[in-house]
């Protein structure tokens, strides 16, 4: 393997056909919301079918493409709303959202596979599927179906520089529902995976501003929820005030929660304080959200235990100081009977692994890993799902999530980048087939090796 980095070849916006154009403006035309968000089936389906007719025309085969086991479900570590949402919906939770996997060269063990994650779902908005000479514009265009897309068309120019890629190495493409939504793909990645779709390198295709990370964070969510009894202005001493309750724990925690989950290393995000609309009304029951992230089980674990401590002294000093406003006093003195904090999700595993292999094939087509301490911080998606010992799993994309808008109105892709991503997937291809042809023992006529 040589350590030279390569320099900028004829990989230029000749290499993103019409073709290519067409299917990613027809997949920005699907709403492939996750039905984590709104509820319904979605059309993540169908969204799949034009994916998978745009990679026939590569050469890929789709080897994969139905939706998942529902026993998938019955794991401990299955976030609650995955749970709750499933049986809104019952068959067509997972029904609407099957996995796929495209497949392309021949059947090979997993240590001579390339293997890349683009997940179909989306949240949703974002605004009119829109091209312009610069870039493109909608849904998913950065995360994440305009990167699949941008993968099929890597491959494709690998194909046209080197006819006999295939001899060596096998390229797999995981199009999985079950990303968004916090569904943090319990019954996507985690299923295909497990079921032996994984290769000796794999790349989650997410925006990393060019550079590649192979440690991620993972998430838990604490919910602090009120059940109380409500009022109307008419009286509302009479209430046990839930929004007053919430607001005020939320404050608590803000100043006394936050720093510490700061100084462990961890992420904390106040949110989804819910209790009603109305402005003549009470209300006595509501729900406080608090999201974590955290970069290994340690961090994990003291988060949990740093919440749960806040939360019981938040709630207690509510209840002390508080008693002896009329408006609060309801909620204060039945704050320890009314208030309790769960968990939606926690124990989820976390991305971190090296390989010093891998790094240098990646190092020698100029791409660079995103070291600790770098302004670009790692950040939770699907790729805990992917760390094993035998493999190396990076997460690599071009753009930014917050500067692209991802999860935002007018999400979009630059082209400059759109076509920069294609080239590096064409350089990534060629040189892992490279290095398998380079670590593939050469045998004599009697069969033996020859060194």
């Amino acid at each position: 393997m040589t350590a030279a980095v390569e320099t900028a070849g004829p990989w230029t916006a000749d290499l993103w056909t019409a073709e290519d154009e067409a299917c990613l403006l027809d997949l920005l035309a699907i709403d492939t919301t996750t039905p984590m968000e709104h509820g319904s089936r979605g059309r993540i389906a169908e969204a799949q079918r034009r994916l998978i007719d745009h990679a026939l025309t590569i050469g890929f085969a789709a080897v994969h493409w139905r939706a998942p086991d529902a026993s998938c479900l019955d794991r401990p570590d299955v976030p609650v709303t995955v749970r709750e949402r499933a049986r809104a919906l019952g068959a067509d939770f997972l029904e609407a959202q099957p996995n796929l996997v495209l497949h392309l060269g021949a059947e090979r063990p997993p240590d001579r596979r390339l293997v890349f994650n683009a997940h179909m779902d989306t949240v949703g908005g974002g605004g009119p599927a829109r091209a312009t000479a610069d870039r493109l514009q909608g849904r998913g265009v950065i995360d994440a179906k305009g990167l699949a897309v941008a993968v099929l068309a890597g491959v494709r120019a690998a194909l046209a520089r080197d006819p006999s890629l295939m001899d060596t190495l096998t390229v797999q493409i995981q199009a999985p529902a079950g990303e968004e939504g916090g569904a943090m793909g319990v019954y996507g990645t985690r299923v295909l995976t497990e079921a032996g779709v994984w290769g000796r390198l794999n790349v989650i295709c997410e925006p990393t501003d060019g550079g590649y990370f192979d440690r991620t964070t993972t998430s838990a969510t604490a919910r602090i929820r009120v059940e109380g009894q409500g009022s109307t202005d008419d009286d509302p001493c009479r209430g046990e005030n839930a929004t007053l309750l919430l607001a005020a724990l939320a404050d608590r925690l803000a100043h006394r929660l936050a720093p510490r989950v700061l100084d462990r290393g961890g992420k904390i995000c106040l949110a989804g304080l819910q209790t009603g609309a109305a402005h003549n009304r009470v209300y006595g029951s509501g729900h406080l959200l608090i999201n974590f992230a955290y970069t290994d089980p340690p961090m994990a674990k003291a988060i949990e235990a740093m919440a749960e401590a806040a939360f019981t002294e938040a709630r207690d000093r509510f209840a002390a100081d508080y008693r002896d406003l009329a408006v609060t006093r309801a909620a204060a003195l039945a704050a320890d009977r009314i208030c309790r904090m769960d968990w939606l999700k926690r124990g989820l595993p976390v991305l971190s692994n090296r390989d010093p292999t891998c790094e240098a094939l990646l190092a020698a087509i100029g791409l660079d890993r995103i070291a600790e301490g770098d302004a670009r911080l790692p950040f939770t998606c699907d790729a805990m799902w992917l760390a094993r010992p035998e493999a190396y799993t990076i997460v690599f994309g071009p753009g930014d999530l917050g500067r692209n808008r991802a999860h935002a109105e007018g999400e979009f892709i630059d082209r400059r980048d759109l076509y920069g991503y294609v080239d590096r997937i064409a350089r990534l291809c060629l040189a892992m087939a490279r290095h398998l042809r380079d670590e593939t023992p050469r045998t004599g006529e009697d069969g033996r090796t020859i060194s």
